[in-house]
């Protein structure tokens, strides 16, 4: 990548992704000349942000765009390719060009970065870390989601850490590395390892190379924080000599969870094997936190900023209120509000394992409701590579609608798996349910059964990425809510 002392303008093509959005907007916070490009309206939150610090992006992709943009470094999203007119133009005239990740890296080379990757809960879990390390020491982060404490994805603060959520996708359509490589991370926080991306990565053993490769290069004082109750992750920690602290509820591990309660809050005893309190260590003493957020994996998601924070030095009387006071990330278990007297919850989940886990906070938070589930399956490759265990996911729920497969980046010629197939494992698996199970063909059909069915009290849980990602906000808006 070009060094960063000769470049005083970057452009960004792809500007409204809400990753890309923010890199954009700390590079004008750091004092380049920014401008960019997206192929259509720019939605918020990027648009707000954009527009707040005056960055000015055209609508539409235009290859003349980049000759009078005379840029010094320009920054691809990943998913735009050649077939992108401007994209095409760098490539001609041999600009310099890289991805945000690597972006992200050289503005804060000066700082101790902390990573956070895994398959579950790693935006969650990268923002809670950033909003304690921003209250303990002003320090920077970006997130893949707004949180909703501040209405924001990113923070840059003069503290001594950089906490990045690590995307093991792709770095840019032409280069297969995983973002979270170019970050070079000083500490690791690793929150489960399980498929995903099949149309990345054909199988588990080669996600986990790319973990390995991940480790392999952290400094030799690098510190690794996992969790103990992942066997994919504790063995390929085990295959390092690096320094490493664990987490976890059922396993053995540095911080263990000893018990925890569902109500209000999330409350939650841990025994740290890591304090260097000799009289605490004798009777076994615990660490008592508590988080707004429901379900086990929340607990997790916490469980892993404690264990960071702990390795750092920091005090539980220090942060413990901060710990409380997060709100989240949006669309990860949002409450939206209510409509025919029942909760509407939004949620990002797509893996089977996090539509099992927002289920399963759902009848935790909400005993005795009746709980719906709204998903769209997210791309066919997913979908096919995962079925087995996505029909097992809905346990949880009441009444079940599957809508059509979102393909985002996928070209729906090439489907290799169909929503009726969905359906059916579904069922079979819920043999007694299976008449609650139904498949929706959009959202004006979901929002009509909903209308037509929803009691007060019921619980209503929507999974989506694609076009169905309003749902809730739409059923709030009806003439019948209350």
């Amino acid at each position: 990548m070009k060094n960063l002392e000769d470049v005083k303008s970057i452009y960004f093509v792809g500007i409204g992704g809400i990753a890309m959005s923010a890199v954009a907007c700390l590079a004008k916070e750091r004092g380049y000349e920014v401008s960019g490009s997206d192929s259509q309206a720019v939605y918020d939150p990027a648009k707000s942000v954009l527009d707040k610090l005056k960055i000015n992006y055209h609508l539409g992709y235009d290859a003349a765009h980049v000759s009078a943009a005379a840029a010094d470094l320009y920054v691809l999203s990943a998913g735009e390719s050649e077939a992108n007119p401007e994209v095409k133009e760098i490539l001609s005239q041999g600009l310099a060009r890289c991805g945000f990740a690597e972006l992200l890296h050289e503005m804060f080379k000066d700082s101790l970065r902390i990573v956070v990757a895994g398959t579950h809960g790693k935006s969650t879990t990268a923002g809670l870390l950033g909003h304690l390390l921003r209250h303990q020491d002003n320090s920077s982060y970006i997130v893949g989601g707004v949180l909703q404490n501040y209405q924001s994805n990113f923070y840059a603060g003069d503290g001594h850490y950089a906490v990045f959520e690590g995307d093991e996708y792709k770095a840019q359509f032409d280069d297969p590395t995983p973002k979270f490589q170019y970050y070079k991370p000083d500490i690791l926080v690793l929150t489960n390892l399980e498929l995903d991306h099949p149309d990345v990565f054909s199988s588990v053993e080669e996600l986990e190379d790319e973990f390995r490769q991940l480790m392999a290069g952290l400094p030799e004082d690098g510190l690794v924080v996992y969790n103990a109750d992942d066997a994919r992750l504790t063995r390929l920690v085990h295959e390092t000599d690096l320094a490493s602290v664990s987490f976890g509820i059922e396993n053995s591990a540095d911080l263990q969870v000893e018990s925890v309660e569902y109500a209000e809050y999330t409350k939650f005893k841990v025994k740290n094997s890591l304090s260097k309190d000799a009289t605490a260590k004798l009777l076994g003493l615990t660490e008592d936190y508590q988080i707004q957020l429901p379900g086990q994996l929340n607990v997790y998601n916490a469980l892993a900023c404690v264990a960071c924070l702990r390795a750092l030095g920091f005090q539980p009387e220090s942060f413990a209120l901060d710990l409380l006071s997060y709100a989240g990330i949006k669309r990860r278990f949002e409450l939206v509000g209510s409509s025919h007297g029942a909760v509407l919850i939004d949620d990002y989940a797509h893996h089977p394992t996090a539509v099992k886990e927002t289920l399963a906070a759902a009848r935790l938070k909400y005993p005795g409701s009746r709980v719906w589930a709204i998903f769209e399956p997210h791309t066919f490759s997913r979908t096919k590579a995962t079925l087995p265990e996505l029909a097992g996911s809905f346990d949880e729920a009441d009444r079940v609608l599957i809508s059509e497969i979102y393909p985002a980046r996928e070209s729906v010629k090439d489907a290799s798996v169909t929503s009726e197939e969905v359906l059916g494992a579904i069922k079979k698996h819920m043999e007694q349910k299976a008449e609650a199970i139904r498949l929706v063909k959009d959202k004006d059909e979901a929002l009509k059964i909903l209308k037509a069915e929803l009691r007060p009290g019921d619980v209503v849980v929507v999974m989506a990425v694609g076009n169905f990602n309003r749902l809730a906000y739409e059923l709030k808006e009806t003439k019948n809510a209350v």
